[in-house]
């Protein structure tokens, strides 16, 4: 298996650590993806016991299955400051954010690799060799993913153009992406696209939608390979799920986005900023 400049990083939280930090995920992970990967770190973020999860980390790192790990609280003002946000723009809701603006500084590969860590390729493949391929080649693209779940499978929808095995389209998915450290290491995240804010109206202001309102602000597409998908714990809301609903305010927010979404399914706009799905 031949070597890619791809850090891997993997962010757990108190529902994922225990099971994220078992020796053996990290080598599952690289072996399931047909390549090397030398650069493997953990962003630990909202656990209970951080003192429990750095030790399992910890034990990762002298065994030599990782590089090393991070606590996104003691990162994130470097990150606020790396990507030119500041506090204010954690919100109510940090963790919908601040693990990926510490992303963007956590390991030292030129290639970002984000991996939730309850998600798995439905067969291993290499699609992060031809993946980095690309974004080396074609500076319109700009994240790289396997195919989703066939649960939410709406990619021929998507679809705007197609290389070879890849299907181009405006979205963004935080459970596997691939991108470029220098973009997503810079002030990119106050880009306004009004379709990224409906398709994430549960959280709109998320890492996962302001990177997508960046990539239809600027005409950049994400390119998802088409014969290599994923599987990931498909869950309800996280806010329905466990953080005691929405809020007064969120369900306000919400039923705007609900309004705008239906305005703009009428009026079916090709602009990437206004265009659903």
């Amino acid at each position: 298996m031949q070597p890619v400049a791809a850090t891997l990083i993997v962010n757990v939280y108190e529902r994922t650590y225990r099971a994220a930090l078992t020796p053996g995920t990290f080598d599952a992970i690289v072996a399931d993806n047909r390549v090397q990967i030398e650069d493997r770190w953990v962003l630990i973020n909202n656990v209970d016991d951080s003192t429990h999860a750095r030790r399992m980390a910890q034990a990762l790192m002298e065994s030599g299955e990782i590089s090393g790990f991070a606590l996104v609280e003691h990162e994130i003002d470097r990150a606020l400051k790396v990507t030119g946000l500041t506090r204010r723009a954690l919100r109510r809701r940090p963790y919908f954010l601040n693990y990926g603006l510490v992303m963007s500084i956590t390991g030292s590969e030129p290639y970002v690799l984000g991996w939730d860590a309850e998600t798995r390729l439905t067969s291993p493949a290499d699609w992060l060799t031809p993946g980095i391929e690309l974004l080396e080649s074609d500076a319109n693209i700009f994240s790289v993913c396997p195919r989703w779940p066939a649960t939410r499978d709406t990619l021929d929808q998507e679809t705007v153009g197609r290389q070879g095995p890849w299907a181009l389209n405006y979205g963004f998915t935080d459970q596997v992406f691939l991108v470029r450290r220098r973009e997503i290491a810079s002030p990119i995240y106050r880009a306004l696209a009004p379709a990224s804010m409906v398709r994430s109206a549960n959280h709109p202001f998320s890492f996962e939608a302001r990177l997508e309102s960046h990539q239809r602000a600027r005409g950049l597409f994400r390119a998802t390979h088409t014969q290599v998908s994923f599987v990931a714990n498909d869950l309800p809301p996280v806010i329905e799920r466990q953080l005691g609903g929405y809020t007064w305010r969120e369900r306000l927010q919400r039923r705007l986005l609900a309004l705008v979404g239906a305005g703009l399914a009428r009026l079916g706009s090709s602009d990437p900023r206004l265009r659903l799905p």
